[in-house]
């Protein structure tokens, strides 16, 4: 699926191929790392990330969406984790796999994006009070994270299918390739 067709995005970034000269620094916390993939932060917006609103994240490779994901934390946690956080310290095997594909694809020639939509809207709802002589009481909150990463795959996974580095839902391994 193209990332034109979905609402409300922000381009947040892209990633780029690390120069000769990074290759195999050590980094601040004092690791090596092997990182062949950096990402470049271009969002210039307003929007903040916090604990009660969050991010659904697009990784998109030519504009076509390969991988969605979410953060409740911030958006450099978010981003760093595919580029030169995927190579140093104890990397999980999703994020290493998908530095590699991204490398690839670099290497090809593809532009590999990331786009942000955030989900900060307040809902309003009409709940039984704590108490008996409560009645019924108006809240206005915002989703959590849980439920809107669920909404937005199950909307994928219903109409298009899953993004192909969405493995992990799908329960596919990587391929050594």
């Amino acid at each position: 699926m193209n990332i034109s067709e979905i609402n409300k995005i922000e381009k947040i970034g892209s990633f780029n191929l690390l120069s000769e000269n990074d290759l195999g620094k050590i980094t601040p916390d004092n690791n090596k790392h092997f990182a062949v993939i950096t990402y470049n932060n271009t969002y210039a917006g307003e929007k903040k990330v916090s604990h009660r609103s969050l991010i659904i994240y697009f990784i998109c490779a030519d504009s076509f969406i390969k991988k969605i994901g979410y953060t409740n934390s911030t958006l450099t946690s978010a981003t760093s984790l595919y580029g030169l956080g995927a190579m140093t310290g104890e990397p999980g095997p999703n994020r290493f796999c998908l530095h590699l594909e991204m490398y690839k694809l670099l290497k090809q020639g593809k532009k590999i994006e990331m786009y942000a939509r955030w989900f900060d809207e307040r809902f309003e709802a009409n709940l039984d009070g704590v108490f008996i002589k409560d009645g019924k009481e108006k809240i206005s909150s915002l989703l959590n994270a849980v439920d809107v990463e669920n909404y937005v795959k199950n909307k994928f996974a219903s109409s298009v299918g899953m993004p192909e580095w969405n493995l992990q839902e799908q329960s596919d391994g990587y391929s050594p390739k």
